[in-house]
């Protein structure tokens, strides 16, 4: 359960680091706008404690990020992946299945 609980903060830290950089923010600056002392968020990058969900939250936000794409699966394929799934949803049922089947037909 440790490995587990460890894999996760891990995860969560990478994703923060992620979104962060992306942002062009440092871990200073984000943690200046979350109103935390300057090395808040570099303690948590270092592991040194687990960040409450509304911190983690407000930081998603502040680096224009949303959660739902914090949590994608292949965070550097949200907006294509998640474009494409918007595209699909549009799609009749029998387009959906025409698509389907070509999918499958490709593997």
């Amino acid at each position: 359960m440790k490995k587990n609980i460890t894999s996760k903060r891990q995860f969560l830290i990478d994703r923060l680091g992620y979104i962060r950089i992306k942002a062009n923010l440092s871990a200073r600056e984000l943690s200046q706008r979350i109103d935390k002392s300057i090395a808040y968020i570099a303690k948590f990058d270092n592991g040194d404690f687990s960040i409450p969900t509304e911190i983690l939250l407000d930081a998603i936000e502040i680096c224009g990020s949303t959660p739902e794409e914090f949590f994608w699966e292949d965070i550097a394929k949200y907006k294509e992946q998640k474009e494409l799934l918007t595209s699909y949803d549009k799609l009749s049922v029998e387009s959906k299945e025409t698509i389907k089947n070509l999918m499958k037909n490709m593997k």
